[in-house]
């Protein structure tokens, strides 16, 4: 059973919420919503404290297994934050990240390594030592975790300020961050279909795209929303609804990566896309799988794909495995 402690630093963290929805003057009127929300926040929640009591894989590994499937995804974002914190705080001769990863697929590294840019971009600390283009697998997701983070705790500079990411990043990180970002929009407006629209309006067209993508990403993989509400969120992306759809497509995949299918993820996917009958490889399909060997010249487009490319490796991995 979990002490008061326990449960009081929990409706902290919903409280936090629950002050930035009101705060953005967002509707909340769906109540299945936000208690999708506050689900995912809390096995988050649950196991970045375990990370932060104990870093050895065994008891991390059962606490995971003591998190419901579907939000499996979401604990090990929460192992992430708790062990880069831990990192940071209390070096040791061993990364504790990069032990706790290796030999895992890239699904399940991403996962971790999103965390590790939760960590870092709630205080805003320095990132440079994680953006070291040859090791995709790691520089992208924390890239996005540490956009995302920037969304949820800073959106008054980030999102209503539409401040342009950190200095640091060169041209084709700046996508990643803005992907990062726009799923913190999906959060931080509750599902509210009409403030999402509005928030991402107010950016440069430049920016637009990546954003709508990370919206997507975050509706797929979340949960818990209406089928009307996922079909005005296709109406409202307007020219942007493809990149909306293809990060739809790749949470489902990444879900399935992980073993942990959810039937809403492949919904949305289908939903988004306008295409009902359509599964979530068909879609990501789309995308080349080959990416330019020169990353720092690569055009925007390509850097909406770079999910796929974590997808691909994947695949190519377990197919070489086996």
């Amino acid at each position: 059973m979990q002490d008061d402690s326990w449960q009081l630093k929990i409706n902290t963290v919903m409280t936090l919420l629950k002050d930035t929805w009101t705060q953005r003057g967002v509707r909340l009127d769906d109540e299945r919503m936000q208690q999708r929300f506050f689900q995912v926040t809390n096995s988050m929640w649950q196991t970045h404290q375990a990370a932060l009591a104990n870093d050895e894989r065994e008891v991390l590994e059962n606490k995971l297994n003591s998190i419901e499937a579907e939000l499996f995804g979401f604990a090990l974002e929460g192992i992430g934050i708790g062990l880069s914190q831990q990192d940071l705080v209390a070096p040791s001769k061993q990364n504790r990240v990069e032990a706790f990863v290796a030999g895992a697929s890239a699904a399940y590294q991403n996962m971790v390594y999103l965390g590790v840019g939760l960590m870092l971009g709630k205080s805003r600390l320095p990132i440079e030592r994680y953006l070291k283009p040859s090791d995709r697998v790691k520089v992208w997701p924390v890239i996005d975790g540490y956009g995302f983070q920037h969304g949820m705790f800073h959106w008054r500079e980030f999102l209503d300020a539409t401040a342009t990411p950190p200095e640091q990043f060169s041209d084709y990180t700046r996508h990643i961050f803005d992907q990062g970002l726009g799923r913190s929009i999906w959060m931080v407006n509750c599902a509210d279909v009409t403030r999402i629209s509005q928030t991402i309006g107010a950016f440069p067209a430049t920016r637009q795209a990546d954003l709508w993508g990370g919206v997507g990403y975050a509706c797929a993989s979340i949960g818990g929303a209406e089928r009307a509400t996922l079909e005005a969120l296709g109406r409202a992306a307007g020219p942007y609804r493809f990149a909306l759809a293809r990060a739809a497509a790749c949470a489902a995949k990444f879900r399935q990566l992980l073993g942990n299918a959810a039937g809403y993820t492949k919904q949305a996917s289908e939903v988004l896309s306008g295409m009902e009958t359509a599964a979530p490889d068909e879609i990501i399909n789309q995308a080349p799988t080959n990416f330019p060997t020169n990353t720092e010249t690569v055009d925007s487009e390509v850097w909406q794909f770079y999910r796929v490319y974590l997808i691909a490796n994947d695949l190519a991995a377990v197919a070489k495995a086996s």
